[in-house]
């Protein structure tokens, strides 16, 4: 009777029963060994494309500003055009027949070979002056003008491209209106005069040079043939857009 009652007093009481909780008692926080979080842990280095997207593209305007060229070959294209136009007419004079010819071109009909050279200096030099307008219309910063001139100025240089064409295979006869035959030239020349004053009117074009600009012109209109001494003119007038524009 004593034994059995005191059987589980016994039980409670011993070493076992006193250790079993303590095992699953929880450890105290300074006993812990704390483990490296994100935020503590060593920064991983930067992936390599992340430090090389900072460099400069090779499409930068730096890289890609054709003005200083086109500014020098567009006249000179002029110039030889004038030269070549000029020797071609000497064949007008009496001793000097055939001189235009010089043994002729079948695609060019009744057209000789100088006369033909001298109508595609024409076009390269009229497309020379169509792309360095829309080079300078780029430059501009204020007066919205890039997309209309550049628009106007290509559609001078088709133009003139097309009738060109015209003459040399015959699909246009001689008596074609002075409009259509220049019409092309004239329309890019005047868009380029107007990207010119708009240069100078922001600055970035000497407004001596938008003056030696409208002294070729002058030159060019006179009824003497002066082409070639007025694309020498418009050359001295480019000189300042031959040197690479300051980036702001």
């Amino acid at each position: 009777m004593t034994t059995s009652t005191l059987s589980p007093a016994r039980a409670a009481g011993s070493p076992r029963a006193h250790t079993a909780p303590a095992a699953y008692a929880v450890t105290p926080p300074t006993t812990r060994t704390a483990r490296p979080t994100p935020a503590t842990a060593p920064a991983a280095p930067a992936p390599e494309w992340v430090r090389t997207r900072t460099t400069p593209l090779p499409g930068s305007r730096e890289s890609t500003d054709r003005v200083p060229l086109l500014a020098l070959v567009a006249p000179l294209l002029l110039f030889t055009h004038g030269i070549v136009d000029w020797v071609d007419g000497l064949d007008s004079l009496d001793g000097l027949r055939g001189l235009g010819g010089l043994g002729g071109v079948a695609a060019a009909r009744d057209q000789g070979a100088l006369s033909v050279a001298a109508g595609v200096l024409l076009v390269l030099s009229v497309a020379g002056f169509a792309w360095l307008t829309v080079s300078l219309g780029a430059r501009l910063r204020h007066l919205p003008l890039a997309v209309p001139t550049a628009l106007l100025a290509a559609f001078g240089a088709g133009a003139t491209a097309t009738v060109w064409l015209g003459h040399v295979t015959g699909l246009l006869g001689d008596a074609v209106p002075a409009a259509l035959s220049s019409g092309g030239g004239v329309l890019t020349a005047v868009v380029l005069a107007v990207v010119l004053v708009a240069l100078a009117v922001e600055g970035h074009l000497p407004v001596g040079s938008l003056a030696l600009a409208a002294v070729s012109v002058a030159v060019m209109l006179l009824p003497w043939g002066l082409g070639p001494l007025a694309s020498l003119v418009l050359l001295i007038a480019l000189a300042p857009l031959t040197r690479p524009a300051e980036t702001s």
